[in-house]
């Protein structure tokens, strides 16, 4: 596995440190809405990677709650707004592989679930926007990860064969997402309840990215 022209990367947990972000602003809502505390393990395995409306249906479909995607939107922004999306940090070494590949022109795109506005507010922030050349953001495809719509779109971009591609991603979402497009996917997780999940889908599994490039090229 190596030798690959174009590497397509998820936003959340692979190249932005987001996941306690969206724990800390939507565990205060659980549990002031609903009487539901959760810890940063079970947003780990039951919520991270997954869309909006998913994690609505699940809280509805486990918990028996009547609540929905306009007011956990609502609800969730607002905090995102006070909060200030421009903190979360990058995962270790994302910059220093993005600054590698790109000198080596390989082709970079980003596949995510997330909206072009936080895309544009964190990456922008840290100065990556230029790496990448396209975006294949919430807003633009009908069935998001798990589904293989989103990484579909990515080759239509690219313009080359699957072979020649590949995907990182940190969830069993995004890794389901990138097999049903046919592509191969590399994992990268420091979490024991994802890796767990992830060593039997995903091609190659790594625990940072300082070990992604032999991989890629």
């Amino acid at each position: 596995m190596k030798n690959f022209s174009a590497v397509l990367f998820d936003l959340d947990g692979t190249l932005i440190d987001s996941e306690y972000f969206y724990y800390s602003n939507w565990a205060p809502i659980l549990f002031s809405s609903f009487g539901l505390a959760i810890t940063f393990e079970d947003w780990i395995h039951e919520y991270a990677g997954h869309t909006l409306v998913r994690n609505v249906n699940y809280l509805n479909e486990r918990y028996g709650f009547d609540t929905t995607e306009e007011y956990m939107w609502k609800a969730t922004r607002a905090n995102y707004a006070k909060s200030d999306m421009r903190a979360i940090e990058l995962m270790p070494y994302a910059k220093e592989i993005l600054i590698d590949l790109k000198n080596r022109d390989i082709h970079i795109g980003l596949v995510t679930s997330s909206y072009q506005t936080t895309v544009d507010t964190v990456l922008g922030h840290h100065g990556l926007l230029d790496y990448f050349e396209f975006f294949i953001t919430r807003e633009v495809v009908a069935q998001p990860k798990p589904n293989g719509e989103p990484y579909l779109r990515a080759l239509e971009k690219l313009g080359l064969h699957k072979e020649n591609v590949v995907a990182v991603e940190d969830t069993i979402t995004g890794v389901t997402s990138a097999k049903a497009a046919g592509l191969q996917c590399i994992a990268v997780s420091k979490h024991e309840t994802e890796r767990h999940r992830l060593l039997a889908k995903s091609d190659i599994l790594l625990r940072s990215m300082d070990e992604l490039l032999p991989f890629v090229c």
